[in-house]
């Protein structure tokens, strides 16, 4: 079997909503000033990789993530239509708890206390990590040249878990920070910060 090609992954930059603590989900929730200015860091680090503007390129119809990418785009002089909305890459749906602090959430006793069970857990009205990884899963099947996906914290976790062979506790408990790049390559996930080291 063919190794899979490099794929770049970059969470979206800061939100307020994400500053205070609350769930987003599918939300739509601009970049804060902070959000912007991460996202022109990572812009500057990812323009400095060679050949990556040959890469595809594609990010998630939400605004957070599409003010993002758009200072990739800037930093590589690449014109809009290089980049593809694709929902497969939209952030985990988290239904009747998205607008609510996430202490809330792990207060609540609905909410699974290990990893395992919270990665089967379906919040009402949402979705669960088992279905975001169906999802990625059916995206990656798709995915043939070296990409840049631009998304969310959660789906995020379903994309580098899949790819990099995690069980469903290590997949819910991976971390996913703002303001940094996940290389994923021959099952590796390696993280680098704006300053280009390991993050």
């Amino acid at each position: 079997m063919n190794s899979r090609p490099p794929i770049y992954f970059v969470r979206h930059g800061e939100t307020d909503w994400n500053k205070q603590g609350l769930i987003q989900g599918w939300i739509d929730t601009p970049l804060n000033e902070r959000g912007h200015f991460q996202a022109r860091e990572i812009a500057s680090l990812l323009a400095a990789l060679p050949g990556i503007s040959q890469f595809d390129f594609i990010v998630s119809p939400l605004t957070r993530a599409k003010q993002t990418i758009s200072y990739i785009l800037a930093a590589l002089d690449l014109p809009d239509h290089r980049v593809k909305e694709d929902a497969a890459v939209k952030e985990l749906g988290f239904g009747i708890w998205e607008g609510k602090p996430f202490w809330e959430l792990k207060a609540s006793p609905v909410y699974p206390a290990d990893d395992d069970g919270r990665y089967a857990w379906r919040p009402e009205g949402g979705e669960s990590y088992a279905d975001g990884n169906e999802r990625i899963s059916a995206w990656l099947a798709g995915i043939d040249r070296p990409t840049v996906v631009v998304a969310h914290g959660a789906i995020g976790r379903c994309l580098i878990g899949h790819v990099a062979g995690l069980d469903p506790a290590s997949t819910v408990g991976l971390r996913t920070p703002q303001g940094c790049y996940c290389r994923l390559q021959d099952k590796n996930a390696d993280w680098f910060d704006a300053q280009g080291g390991a993050a």
